[in-house]
């Protein structure tokens, strides 16, 4: 092989290769493109702080429900919050005939300026956002069950509606009442799988002039 043959293989190969880096750059480029594109939904999951009057502010300051074992939880999409509220709040619920249930709302009724809150925000695919709001249309019409003292509550019940879209893993009620029993036990879980997959976290400190539930601690 004469010299000048060597050399127009020697470019024939690097352009063959160079041709084939490229072509591996643009299936990588494509794949990204459509994965963000698969996946361009935001939902968010909001928490309430559970909060009672600071010492020197019990005239000034009223108690509210569940106090600082409170809180509240929802789920917040398309520009529509999800709430899980009481009704006559038995002590065991009455699925047959439910006083409790889900509403929609505008917004997050607390006060985002003066309450302890944290929200995450859940990046979905378009066919999940789309699963979530045929179900807020649907449990608002018709609860799945009654909110009661030792049943579903706001934590339990977000928990069941985002495994419903398959965020999270189906669990019989009775676990999910059990682990997920008021919302401190849910947002614990959220926060640590939010950081985990590197998801934002808005946390907001509430007024000094109450005592707010604190995130340290089992319980």
């Amino acid at each position: 092989m004469t010299g000048k043959e060597e050399i127009i293989r020697y470019t024939f190969k690097s352009q063959l290769i160079y041709q084939l880096m490229k072509s591996i750059a643009s299936f990588i480029f494509i794949c990204c493109f459509i994965s963000a594109v698969a996946q361009t939904d935001t939902i968010k999951l909001n928490f309430l702080y559970g909060s009672k009057p600071a010492k020197d502010h019990r005239q000034s300051e009223s108690k509210v429900f569940g106090g600082l074992k409170g809180g509240h939880v929802n789920i917040e999409a398309n520009g529509k919050v999800l709430d899980f509220m009481p009704g006559d709040c038995p002590l065991f619920p009455k699925n047959k005939n439910p006083t409790g249930g889900f509403r929609i709302n505008n917004d997050v009724y607390w006060n985002t300026t003066e309450d302890k809150w944290t929200t995450i925000l859940i990046p979905v695919t378009p066919a999940q956002m789309n699963h979530l709001d045929s179900l807020f249309n649907l449990y608002q019409r018709s609860t799945p069950f009654d909110y009661a003292v030792f049943g579903m509550r706001c934590a339990s019940a977000s928990y069941y509606v985002l495994s419903k879209i398959g965020l999270f893993e189906r669990i019989s009620d009775r676990k999910n009442v059990t682990i997920h029993f008021y919302p401190k036990l849910l947002r614990k879980r959220m926060v640590r799988w939010a950081a985990k997959n590197h998801y934002p976290i808005i946390e907001h400190e509430g007024k000094s002039t109450r005592k707010w539930e604190k995130d340290k601690g089992l319980f």
